[in-house]
């Protein structure tokens, strides 16, 4: 790391990790970068994904293969609102908001509202989850 200032939201390594060849380090984020980061790791790891963590992962990975109905698009955002406060217990989650962005391509945006606990500072960030990645193959 270049500075020596601690940061009391936390440091961890960038997403995706970036290696820097020059002082042979990895590169990090502080803040609330940190917690974007987490957000989008987060959102984007499948439930028994990783083996030291098998709990930890979000549930949307379960409803690649569900039609895009709007009950399927609202359950997305009700069980990621359920379940994010355990994983990233720096934030409180105020709103999930899904929405159907491009039915052709099975696109579904996920909007995450928070608030970081220790400084009250609002926050969001959009994932785009696609149901039906890779399919349009010709």
């Amino acid at each position: 790391m270049e500075n020596n200032k601690k940061s009391f939201l936390g440091t961890g390594w960038a997403f995706p990790p970036t290696f820097n060849k020059e002082t042979l380090s990895v590169e990090m984020v502080s803040d609330s970068q940190d917690i974007k980061e987490s957000l989008q790791i987060y959102l984007s790891t499948k439930i028994g994904e990783r083996i030291m963590r098998s709990k930890y992962g979000c549930l949307i990975h379960d409803f690649i293969f569900e039609s895009q109905d709007n009950n399927v698009i609202t359950s997305i955002g009700h069980d990621i609102k359920r379940t994010i406060n355990e994983f990233e217990p720096r934030i409180h989650v105020h709103e999930v908001v899904t929405s159907r962005s491009n039915s052709e391509e099975g696109l579904i945006k996920i909007g995450v509202y928070y608030e970081v606990i220790s400084t009250n500072v609002r926050d969001n960030i959009i994932y785009p989850f696609y149901i039906n990645e890779g399919t349009h193959m010709k």
